[in-house]
């Protein structure tokens, strides 16, 4: 049973909303019989005293509750009935899980971090302002003046 503060006694006790008072301490008994633990007991307990005390906490459980649970399925019975089995034993001890190897991993990441990578974007530099006309000129000129040498008509 897990924790027995925030479940409602119906639950903890498997019973019907509408079963009496005197069912709810006859179920209980037959289940403190079958209790694995003390905290099962505890909850037990716990749950005949939330049902039996006060009847306007017990009335605020009976309307928590679904009207008609159903705590145990007969499919469900026969299809564990059909699958049981022991557990298979163990052939051999436990064998210790290898070293880490830290090389093996830095590898992986690292494979994994170059798929993943995007490049930053390139800063934005300004272009170059445009050189005055007199230069362009005189770069014409100069351009002009080197091509003379391997133009045949010169």
């Amino acid at each position: 049973m897990t924790d027995p503060y925030t479940r409602n006694p119906f639950e903890v006790l498997r019973l019907d909303p509408s079963a009496p008072s005197a069912e709810v301490v006859q179920h209980a008994g037959a289940l403190r019989q079958r209790a694995a633990g003390e905290a099962d007991v505890a909850a037990i307990r716990q749950a005949v005293q939330a049902l039996t005390g006060r009847p306007e906490e017990r009335r605020l459980h009976e309307l928590l509750t679904h009207p008609r649970p159903c705590y145990r399925w007969g499919a469900l019975d026969r299809f564990q009935a059909a699958f049981r089995r022991l557990a298979p034993a163990a052939a051999a001890p436990d064998t210790p899980c290898p070293a880490l190897d830290l090389e093996e991993v830095a590898s992986l990441l690292r494979a994994l971090a170059v798929e993943q990578w995007e490049p930053p974007p390139l800063p934005f530099t300004r272009p170059e302002p445009p050189s005055p006309p007199d230069e362009i000129e005189r770069e014409i000129v100069e351009a002009l003046w080197q091509a003379l040498l391997y133009d045949s008509r010169a």
